[in-house]
């Protein structure tokens, strides 16, 4: 379900990317350029991450021996470091616009434009949020709003266009200036949710900590797990990359159960990573018995 995704992403890129292309040359819009420029990166990274979704369902070897789920949130934070590269780039070229007076164009054929994209960029997000919520994919999740962003420069080109189409003649000498703010002000709203992915990605790369509430609920089911493992003290590591979470657990084994065999230790990590199954695989799962206590930490 994730590659039907990936490659419904891709199609509809390179097809946005030619109606942006092609509707830009014929209005002389700065904004439906900005939109085709970022469908066209969004096909590129598409086809790209329809490798990387290949590449992180592979087992372990000696070059990766913690497996390649690290691919995953690697591509993301290069995903999106490319689409704040294009937003900026898209403001930069609008403030030039400003201090050259502006831009003339098409608003009638902005309007068609605009109408077609807006409503692709929404069918195409509706459905890889589906697969998203399904599969579990970050990928999918971040190309989802990708094309959400997408959608919405359509659908603030088409609401701006249609009222410069309509109104037009009331603004003026400022007529020209208008494709130029709107790319302004849709870098500055949109501008946070990218840094926002860039960093949480970023931190999963470094193998930083999940979200507290991901370690809240990992924590409450580690605790519930140890119910009957003879367990004085515990502490519990965590670490996420992608869709796959690390845990390293040390347990301190009370006084009586010092001399405990090691069949005995391996059952109870088995017990261990049966019960906590649901938050990751037996090779994710490092489980260490020990009689010193300054070895938790």
């Amino acid at each position: 379900m994730e590659a039907r995704g990936l490659l419904l992403s891709i199609l509809g890129c390179l097809s946005m990317a030619v109606l942006g292309f092609a509707f830009a040359h014929l209005t002389g819009s700065e904004a439906i350029f900005l939109d085709g420029v970022f469908s066209l990166v969004s096909f590129v990274m598409s086809v790209m991450m329809l490798v990387v979704s290949r590449i992180i369902r592979r087992d372990a070897d000696r070059h990766f021996p913690f497996g390649y789920a690290s691919f995953e949130p690697a591509f993301n934070v290069l995903q999106s470091m490319v689409i704040l590269g294009v937003m900026l780039m898209a403001l930069s070229s609008a403030v030039a616009a400003l201090y050259q007076g502006g831009r003339t164009l098409d608003a009638g054929r902005a309007v068609i434009y605009a109408s077609i994209a807006s409503t692709g960029c929404l069918v195409v997000y509706l459905v890889l949020r589906r697969i998203a919520k399904r599969t579990g994919s970050s990928l999918i999740e971040v190309d989802a709003f990708a094309w959400m962003m997408d959608g919405v420069l359509s659908g603030v080109v088409l609401v701006a266009f249609t009222l410069v189409w309509l109104f037009g003649d009331a603004l003026g000498g400022w007529l020209p200036f208008v494709d130029s703010w709107m790319v302004i002000a849709m870098v500055a709203v949109m501008l946070p949710v990218p840094v926002r992915i860039l960093y949480r990605n970023l931190m999963e790369v470094l193998l930083a900590a999940p979200p507290i509430d991901i370690q809240r609920d990992i924590r409450r089911a580690f605790r519930d797990a140890m119910v009957d493992i003879p367990g004085e003290n515990w502490s519990l590591s965590i670490g996420k990359t992608g869709r796959s979470v690390y845990l390293h657990a040390r347990i301190l084994l009370d006084e009586a159960h010092h001399n405990a065999s090691i069949v005995q230790v391996d059952e109870w990590r088995e017990l261990l990573t049966e019960r906590m199954a649901k938050f990751v695989a037996e090779q994710e799962f490092d489980v260490v018995f020990t009689t010193d206590a300054s070895y938790i930490g």
